[in-house]
């Protein structure tokens, strides 16, 4: 298996009739260095990204952020991913079509999928290093693992950065302060398929600034754009080269992450076609997200991995 990374972004525009702003759907297609959907709008080319299950499952680091303890961080952790699958979406009146689970605390503090055996979604917190180039305006990154022949996703791990971040768990956020839940609802954004949104107001907007908290509440666009991926348990909104309707029906909700659930870093092996020089049966590609953002700090960029 070969896998192949680099800063890459990868959007595609979804308009609502009527609407000034929109939001973006994450898709297969790479995008030029520093692409900026606030001024170029969203690319379109791709296929746009989705969980075809109806449950997704992630699981924290047992290090947590240090000074945020274990039960803090998890606890802000479940209300992002809540906040986004309590969302009522509009065009069927019914909750978001997707849930997400906690599994508890791994020891595995690596960001990595394996094609054949024991994966966990991963949320972990970099304490002593924050290893992209990056540094001085990201907070965190979310990388997602998937099909590149149709856009379904496999896995997505997620990293936020504690190295001399003031991460703030508390409603008062001080001025110089990061407010963790709002980092990872935008997070939780990208993992749930969606890039950076086009309106300054939105969550998934490519930008924060210090000492606030409106990140933590959906807005109508960020709303809209995650409903238009799950707009009910038994549909996923795909690209219609993979789907001639345009939707493909819901896998069954399972608690497990692809191949099974560990807690370790289990070493990749060949995937389930099996034999060490046969070709991978799973095509599949990564990218994850980062912010450059005038308005205050960086808080995601891309990084793909590919194999075909």
């Amino acid at each position: 298996m070969t896998f192949l990374r680099g800063a890459a972004i990868a959007l595609v525009l979804l308009l609502l009739p009527g609407r000034a702003d929109a939001f973006c759907r994450t898709t297969t297609a790479a995008v030029p260095a520093n692409y900026d959907p606030s001024k170029n709008g969203c690319i379109t080319s791709g296929l746009v990204l989705y969980w075809r299950g109806q449950c997704v499952t992630y699981a924290v680091n047992e290090n947590a952020a240090g000074t945020i303890g274990f039960a803090d961080a998890t606890r802000v952790i479940d209300e992002a991913f809540a906040t986004w699958t309590s969302a009522v979406c509009p065009s069927s009146n019914e909750k978001l079509g997707l849930s997400v689970t906690d599994l508890g605390a791994v020891t595995c503090d690596e960001v990595r999928y394996n094609p054949g055996s024991p994966n966990q979604n991963l949320i972990v917190f970099r304490q002593d290093k924050w290893p992209y180039n990056d540094s001085s305006n990201t907070l965190g990154l979310t990388t997602i693992t998937f099909n590149a022949e149709n856009g379904e996703i496999f896995d997505a791990d997620m990293e936020i950065n504690a190295t001399g971040k003031n991460l703030t768990i508390t409603d008062d956020v001080p001025a110089n302060g990061f407010d963790l839940l709002s980092v990872v609802t935008h997070e939780a954004g990208h993992f749930m398929g969606l890039a950076h949104a086009t309106s300054p107001t939105a969550t998934m907007f490519a930008s924060y600034k210090p000492g606030t908290k409106n990140l933590r509440t959906l807005t109508a666009d960020d709303i809209a754009g995650v409903c238009a991926i799950y707009p009910d348990v038994n549909t996923r909104v795909v690209d219609k080269s993979v789907a001639a309707t345009g939707g493909l029906s819901a896998d069954a909700c399972s608690a497990e992450p692809r191949h099974g659930f560990t807690k370790k870093c289990d070493e990749p092996v060949e995937d389930d076609k099996g034999c060490a020089t046969a070709p991978s049966a799973e095509p599949k590609a990564s990218l994850a997200w980062g912010w450059l953002g005038a308005l205050g700090i960086g808080l995601v960029a891309a990084r793909r991995r590919r194999s075909m």
